[in-house]
């Protein structure tokens, strides 16, 4: 700490951003989790019905609102804040497109990999969440 002033106790500003994310990113969240359930349960992927493929892209509902949740929260953000968050998005999006590289190469080579999309997904998004952390410490 620099000054008597510093101090690593966040602000009542802080904690109402962090409340109004909350309130916007949980129930989002929720909603991905029940139609995930419900697209497992009712929409019978695997069959032959046109139907499925709209069933199949009915998680992206929440996912929208999930990404609204967060640009929502990036904007009421100060600007270091911001900073930090644009700088684990930069991890993130270069382990995701890295892993969207290798698994293309090893595909093209004859290795099927089933669920690579969800691979590079789960990289984009892991090391994204490790950068914030590091940078928000």
């Amino acid at each position: 700490m620099t000054n008597d002033l510093d101090t690593r106790q966040h602000s009542d500003g802080d904690r109402a951003r962090t409340r109004a994310y909350l309130r916007e990113f949980v129930p989002a969240m929720v909603g991905y989790v029940v139609v995930l359930i419900a697209v497992g349960t009712f929409g019978d992927l695997d069959g032959d019905s046109p139907w499925r493929f709209l069933w199949a892209l009915l998680p992206v509902l929440p996912v929208l609102a999930v990404v609204r949740a967060v640009a929502r929260a990036l904007r009421r953000s100060d600007e270091y804040a911001q900073l930090l968050q644009l700088r684990a998005l930069a991890v993130g999006f270069a382990v995701a497109m890295t892993a969207c590289v290798v698994l293309g190469l090893l595909e093209s080579a004859g290795l099927v990999v089933p669920v690579a999309p969800w691979l590079a997904f789960g990289a984009g998004m892991l090391s994204w969440a490790v950068a914030a952390g590091v940078a928000h410490r």
